[in-house]
């Protein structure tokens, strides 16, 4: 199974010190970030609070690693072409309530827990 992970999520899981990428692994995850979230939070990060520059940097440092494939999503909106792998089948890893809505299989974040949680339709 595929998560493809949106850049609110990698965001959210940083600020609240969840390790994403292990949870996903140890639930059976292999992870793509798009090159196009990638872009996302380089453009962010010039136009967002300190704290929330801290947590881009982060993600970074992460997302540099070997367990973490880059994928390019193609022309259009980042949101639109997220919502496309989905409804093809991939796990998305989003806050987006609009991409939540049009997805069957999404992870999110437990607020309660502070953890991540799987969601299927």
């Amino acid at each position: 199974m595929e998560a493809v992970l949106d850049a609110n999520f990698i965001i959210s899981c940083m600020k609240r010190k969840i390790d994403f990428i292990d949870a996903l692994e140890s639930a059976g995850f292999k992870i793509a970030v798009p090159r196009e979230v990638i872009q996302e939070l380089k453009d962010l990060k010039n136009n967002v609070r300190h704290d929330d520059r801290v947590a881009i940097d982060t993600a970074f440092s992460l997302l540099e690693g070997e367990k973490v494939k880059k994928i390019k999503l193609g022309q259009g909106r980042v949101d639109e072409r997220l919502i496309g792998l989905g409804r093809r089948g991939a796990y998305i890893a989003t806050l987006d309530s609009a991409i939540k809505r049009a997805v069957p299989n999404r992870i999110i974040i437990n607020n309660a827990k502070n953890a991540i949680f799987v969601e299927r339709s």
